[in-house]
């Protein structure tokens, strides 16, 4: 797969990653969708499968891939991926061979069914895959970046609430996949079963479990909206897709069954609102 190709993807299965990466230098662009394509490679590997195992097996797969290129000599698997990755770490701010296991091993919890256990584990989910891979993209837009402790918060608000914000997003399809986005407590509270989430029913049942989810979202959003000035325009493009999540929450709270319904906003609106960010530093 060539680089254009690999921007093209991209831009069709992740928008609002890519526009945010638009606003980078053409090197610090190609670094961003070199990583952006190891995640989604990683991502989707749940839903292409149909039994935990082979889901195991791939992610497995992946993981013995990565350590392969941080050995001495590197190895490099015959996959499109795996060979631009090659590429990455070695150049500047790459991710440290831990960080892309971590990665990997993050995306192990998507083989499993049912909600969150608890409220903290969707955290710690989000935190392990948005927040991990915000952090990662952040050192790649700008490797010479020193962040300030104001800075790093900022960072760390803005993955978390994208990853919460993905979470509403995907609400219909992790239902549909046994995955729903909210804690065990926030379905027994709503009196939402299993039957309920697999077939879609109870759309206002469904609203009051996402209830949790959305204030989390909400209190992460205000708490960037107070640090994000601290972020450097250097790491824009490797963060400036959080301002939208914020047109997202704004639209899951107007819609009616968020089993059939979408939340998000057109993409017009989402070039112009990421345009204005990077001019304000507003995220």
């Amino acid at each position: 797969m060539t680089e254009r190709s690999s921007q093209d993807a991209l831009q069709r299965d992740d928008p609002d990653r890519w526009m945010a990466a638009l606003f980078a230098p053409a090197p610090a662009r190609a670094r961003l969708v070199t990583l952006y394509r190891f995640y989604h490679e990683i991502a989707r590997v749940p839903d292409a499968v149909t039994e935990p195992v082979i889901g195991e097996m791939r992610l497995s797969w992946a993981r013995e891939a990565v350590r392969d290129l941080y050995a001495s000599p590197p190895k490099v698997r015959r996959h499109d991926t795996y060979e631009a990755l090659a590429g990455l770490v070695l150049g500047p701010g790459a991710p440290h061979a831990g960080e892309l296991d971590q990665l990997i091993e993050a995306r192990a919890a998507d083989l499993g069914q049912g909600p969150f256990p608890t409220r903290q584990d969707r955290r710690d989910y989000v935190d392990r895959t948005a927040g991990a891979l915000m952090a990662a993209a952040a050192r790649l837009a700008a490797p010479d970046t020193v962040l300030d402790d104001a800075a790093r918060d900022a960072l760390s608000a803005a993955g978390r609430l994208w990853g919460l914000t993905g979470l509403i997003r995907a609400f219909a399809p992790l239902c549909a996949a046994g995955r729903p986005p909210f804690a065990a407590d926030e379905a027994a509270g709503a009196g939402l079963t299993e039957a309920d989430w697999l077939s879609g029913r109870k759309p206002d049942a469904a609203h009051a479990a996402l209830s949790g989810l959305i204030a989390e979202a909400d209190a992460c959003a205000q708490a960037l909206s107070g640090l994000s000035k601290s972020l450097p325009p250097e790491v824009f493009p490797a963060v400036g897709y959080a301002c939208l999540a914020r047109g997202y929450l704004k639209r899951v709270r107007r819609i009616a069954d968020p089993f059939r319904e979408q939340v998000d906003p057109p993409l017009i609106a989402r070039q112009l609102r990421l345009t204005w960010a990077s001019l304000t530093g507003r995220i």
